[in-house]
């Protein structure tokens, strides 16, 4: 199928690389279809790009790069919603802030968007009892390369 973004031209998608949120993003309820898109080569980030909005798209992350111990803890009701027996079934994203100021580069460890690959169904949700923070500055764990790519995937993009 043929994606129109404004970010990346017209790309090609399988239809069955869509992934559907079973409740939108937070702030964003009017679109629940996105597809993950690689972000530039060698980078640890991915791109999660709306089929619904060619404008909407989001830098995404696997957040145990930034922090190696990373985990969401969620419910049975929440892996009832993705088809999922376990957390380890599905693939763990957050969403990743990049404003112009390089060092002020950050994801949000709070709201992960949880992905069932298998199923192509997604959620975020939000961990009520964690110590993670909403705001977590990647300048504190990526190296300074590793810092650079994330800025230049929205640049560069």
């Amino acid at each position: 199928m043929e994606l129109a973004t404004t970010r990346f031209g017209t790309i090609q998608c399988e239809p069955d690389s869509v992934l559907t949120f079973t409740q939108p993003i937070i702030g964003f309820q009017g679109f629940r279809r996105f597809v993950v898109l690689a972000g530039p080569e060698g980078s640890p980030v991915k791109w999660l790009q709306s089929t619904e909005s060619e404008e909407l798209a989001f830098l995404i992350m696997d957040p145990k790069i930034a922090v190696p111990d990373y985990r969401a803890e969620v419910g049975a009701a929440v892996l009832t919603e993705l088809a999922a027996g376990s957390i380890d079934e599905l693939d763990v994203y957050t969403l990743i802030v990049v404003p112009q100021d390089p060092s002020q580069v950050r994801t949000n460890l709070r709201a992960p968007i949880l992905v069932n690959p298998k199923q192509r169904l997604a959620r975020q949700i939000v961990l009520d009892r964690s110590e993670y923070p909403i705001q977590f500055f990647l300048t504190q764990t990526l190296s300074p390369g590793e810092s650079q790519e994330v800025v230049h995937a929205r640049t560069d993009s």
